[in-house]
């Protein structure tokens, strides 16, 4: 099975200044939280190709055009599940109940699915749906097994093609079922699925009002159960409305995630030990690391034998987006002591910037017969690529502070295009920002920014940000089109040039 979307690794060899030999990198956002079958339209073989394109399309006419398929809420989420739902959420002891029912009775239970819940863009823009779906679909336990949401966007393996079984599934994952899970701090606790969810803060989101955020646990658990029964109706109205007859899209789903979901985290593993890109790098920084994968690559016989991990101290092991370094221990100097982290300053106290997001280590490496300390540093950005350049200017700054020279891999999030009104970072506008300030640094690329490629996907219809969604038949010329020269590897002019160009 082939995917309609690449999100593709950098890697570069740098020469040290003064031919005391090279240090080869690679860099690679895995996206660990990404297990949603369906986000990304896909190219599958076979006699599967026709009815996914058919269910794809339905699904977009179906959500696009919906007529008198429309329906309200109540009719696909009833009055008795949220009533069930409430009686759950008053066994928590949640504030705000009232006011919660309020906005159903008032408000949600009347909207239509499509036009008054899944295209309303102030749900999308507070992260009603996306920010509990992040925290409950898909939960690695502490003894290695893997636990998902009831719902499509996932790889639960269960049959949910009935609403009124859907919930009782639903309902005892989220109220019932228990997990064993590292909280923030890395420590080991069992607890009900549902007190994983964090409150949304207008800090973060401003499009969140502070009523909303004093109620924002029960506020976006509606949401979210609300959100997975109107998917659950819409791929049934459209499996039945599709071109080639009815199709079966539990079993299209199955199919799906045994490809690109099940055992994703060996899948990974086995890339990073089997193909010598990595295996022969010097440095790997990796993006969006689940904590479960952590242990999983300190454990595994052929990388931790070659690699030592780098995590932050800050790593977050509930939100399971972390960056992390791995560095060849034969790299490593013997008298240059120990990898030290770096604690950076620079103004990081941004809402888009969270824990886990970065990792910075003074490393001691061998180079020929010296050892030197370098500043090694793994960052993902925000979608809109806006954090990037304050962080990188804080690595910078650290750097220079500290008589470090920088090698730097991330998923800087940069965009072809040049937003007239500056909401994502323009790839043109990071390069001219690297070489400002303090410890300039190069970029390992050669060429124009359109030949730096490295994510190329179109979100489906079928994922919590409906304003991301792809028509099937634009998804390689959509400007929507996720085409963007993202990853890089940076490293300090005065100290490193390429070896060779990225690849």
């Amino acid at each position: 099975m082939g995917a309609g979307c690449l999100a593709a690794p950098s890697g570069q060899s740098l020469a040290m200044a003064g031919g005391d030999g090279e240090l080869k990198c690679v860099t690679w956002n895995i996206a660990a939280i990404n297990n949603n079958p369906f986000e990304y339209y896909l190219t599958l073989p076979g006699e599967d190709a026709k009815p996914y394109g058919d269910l794809m399309v339905a699904v977009q006419k179906l959500i696009e055009s919906p007529g008198s398929r429309d329906v309200p809420v109540s009719e696909v989420f009833l009055p008795e599940m949220w009533a069930r739902l409430k009686g759950a959420m008053a066994e928590q002891g949640w504030s705000g109940l009232d006011q919660v029912e309020a906005r159903w009775l008032n408000d949600f239970s009347k909207r239509k699915i499509i036009e008054g819940f899944l295209k309303d863009k102030d749900l999308g823009s507070k992260r009603l749906a996306s920010m509990p779906d992040r925290f409950t679909n898909t939960i690695n336990n502490s003894d290695g097994s893997v636990v998902c949401r009831p719902a499509i966007i996932n790889n639960y393996q269960g049959d949910v093609s009935n609403l009124k079984s859907w919930f009782d599934q639903w309902y005892h994952f989220m109220f019932v079922s228990e997990v064993s899970v590292k909280n923030r701090k890395g420590e080991l606790e069992s607890k009900k699925v549902c007190s994983l969810l964090q409150k949304i803060t207008k800090a973060k989101y401003p499009a969140v009002t502070e009523d909303e955020e004093a109620i924002s646990l029960p506020l976006q658990t509606l949401c979210l159960a609300i959100f997975d029964a109107i998917l659950i109706h819409i791929l049934n109205t459209a499996a039945s409305s599709a071109e080639t007859g009815a199709i079966n899209w539990h079993d299209m789903k199955v199919k799906i995630c045994a490809a690109l979901v099940v055992d994703k985290q060996s899948n990974t593993i086995n890339i990073l030990a089997g193909q010598p890109t990595y295996l022969n790098a010097d440095v790997i920084f990796l993006q969006e690391v689940a904590g479960a994968f952590i242990e999983r690559l300190e454990k595994h016989p052929q990388l931790g034998d070659r690699f030592v991990v780098l995590v932050p101290q800050a790593a977050d092991y509930v939100r399971d987006q972390n960056s992390i370094i791995l560095v060849a221990k034969a790299r490593l100097g013997e008298a240059g002591g120990v990898p030290e982290e770096c604690i950076l300053g620079g103004g990081l106290a941004r809402a888009d910037v969270a824990d886990g997001d970065i990792c910075a280590f003074s490393v001691p490496l061998r180079f020929g017969k010296t050892t030197k300390r370098v500043l090694l540093a793994s960052f993902h950005g925000d979608t809109a690529g806006l954090a990037s350049t304050p962080v990188v200017n804080a690595v910078r700054k650290h750097a220079a502070d500290s008589d470090l020279r920088v090698v730097m891999g991330l998923d800087a999030n940069t965009h072809t295009l040049e937003d007239p009104a500056g909401k994502t970072k323009f790839v043109g506008s990071f390069l001219k920002d690297l070489e400002d300030g303090p410890e300039p640094v190069k970029h390992s690329w050669e060429g124009k920014p359109s030949d730096w490629i490295t994510t190329f996907n179109a979100r489906s219809y079928l994922q919590p940000q409906l304003n991301k969604a792809v028509k099937y038949e634009e998804r390689l010329v959509s400007k929507s089109t996720d085409r963007n020269p993202k990853d890089y590897i940076l490293f300090s002019a005065s100290a490193f040039e390429g070896a060779s160009p990225a690849r």
